[in-house]
């Protein structure tokens, strides 16, 4: 898995979204300025706007991004609303896990915002799973076993305690679903057959 594609796509992606007016800061933030990032790390963008609200940046911001980078798919993080308006995607790149999370926190606590504009494809949202909890088991992290059993229970498939099986078993199953691109699944493939 390399990382030189995805340095010159962090670039592009910095200077698209520096171009939207009402974004008036960008931080990386997480593992890659640490220096404790790995072959399985994501990339953490941290925006500060203006004059918009962050449920609507957020919106324009991941309608934005569809439209000059064609992504491979992307993925609302619902569970940080409404402290935290977050879109994962992956605009490309040779690997599969480094894809982006694009967030905006939010201080107005009585926020009103429109649910259904960050609605999920429950494929692509068990994709996303399907890529989180494989970093897990690869960085032996302790809470991969309880979110290995959700993720295996929201895509209706009997436990497995062999979790390679299970992992293949999704990545099966997700390869017949039309709204995930193929090439980025033949992506995870590789990597899961490589592991």
């Amino acid at each position: 898995m390399g990382t030189s594609t995805s340095e010159g796509l962090t670039e592009q992606l910095i200077d698209h979204l520096n171009g939207l007016d009402f974004i008036t800061r960008i931080d990386v933030i997480g593992s890659r300025v640490e220096q404790t990032s790995d072959a399985y790390s994501d990339v953490d963008l941290l925006l500060t706007i203006k004059d918009i609200t962050p449920h609507i940046a957020l919106y324009e911001v991941t309608e934005s991004v569809k439209a000059k980078f064609q992504p491979a798919w992307y993925d609302f993080a619902n569970s940080l609303l409404p402290d935290k308006f977050l879109v994962s995607t992956f605009i490309g790149g040779d690997n599969p896990f480094t894809f982006y999370d694009i967030g905006i926190l939010n201080s107005d606590k009585n926020l009103v915002y429109d649910k259904k504009l960050f609605e999920n494809d429950q494929w692509i949202h068990l994709m996303k799973l399907w890529v989180m909890n494989f970093k897990y088991m690869m960085r032996d992290a302790p809470q991969f076993e309880k979110r290995f059993a959700a993720m295996m229970e929201k895509a209706n498939i009997s436990y497995h305690s062999d979790y390679r099986k299970g992992f293949y078993q999704l990545l099966l199953k997700l390869k017949d679903k039309k709204t995930i691109k193929r090439g980025y699944l033949n992506m995870l493939e590789e990597v899961f057959r490589n592991s």
